[in-house]
């Protein structure tokens, strides 16, 4: 089964007025925009249920794993339509501090190589993203920030792209004996992100205000 967020008529309210209101940006406007976040990977495989087609003629499958996953790592990266940029290891829980470092370090520079100075940050509402010390940070450095509707992941691209990802690195139901070895392998999947993927991404954003539309706010089917 397909995993949506729940929502509330609030949510489909906002969605709706917010979907809206950026059809009128016209889609060039996407093309400036830079998507981020953070993804957990485990040595195990990724999060979720695991499911295949079982033919009856064969001995069943099974998914093994170890006490909690075998251990897992965090990581931050962020797409623009012209390229992907470093992926950041976080360290423990991501908090307010560590977050604002990683876009210092990581997102600027990225943002600036790819688009220059006219540039839009999405980010979605995790604690640390939306904390007093991290809208301080972003005023200081003058980033604007594109408003995002709660309940929204069918509208972030970058949820496809650490799909993709996922897929690669756990291709075949692979597992990984340590951290190392499956840092190696998601950073070779990462750099293998070809600009035509993500500007099919970016090209698919004004279907999906179209949908939200249609859907009268609700959840689409990306």
């Amino acid at each position: 089964m397909l995993k949506r967020p729940q929502m509330l008529e609030r949510h489909k309210v906002a969605r709706l007025k917010w979907s809206k209101k950026m059809l009128q940006k016209g889609s060039s406007y996407w093309r400036q925009v830079v998507f981020s976040d953070e993804k957990k990977f485990n040595l195990d495989g990724p999060d979720g249920v695991a499911s295949y087609w079982h033919d009856l003629r064969r001995e069943e499958k099974v998914f093994s794993t170890r006490h909690q996953g075998g251990a897992s790592l965090m990581l931050w990266g962020a797409i623009s339509v012209r390229g992907t940029s470093h992926l950041v290891r976080v360290q423990g829980t991501m908090d307010s501090t560590q977050y604002c470092s990683v876009l210092e370090e990581d997102l600027l520079p990225f943002a600036a190589d790819n688009l220059g100075e006219q540039w839009t940050f999405q980010k979605d509402g995790a604690s640390c993203h939306r904390s007093k010390y991290t809208k301080a940070w972003l005023d200081s450095k003058n980033v604007n920030l594109l408003d995002w509707p709660a309940k929204s992941p069918d509208l972030n691209i970058i949820e496809n792209v650490w799909g993709l990802l996922a897929r690669r690195v756990y291709a075949h139901g692979r597992q990984f004996d340590n951290l190392e070895d499956l840092a190696d392998c998601i950073i070779d999947c990462w750099c293998s992100i070809t600009e035509q993927y993500l500007g099919k991404l970016y090209d698919s954003l004004p279907r999906r205000l179209v949908e939200v539309l249609e859907k009268k706010g609700g959840p689409t089917s990306y």
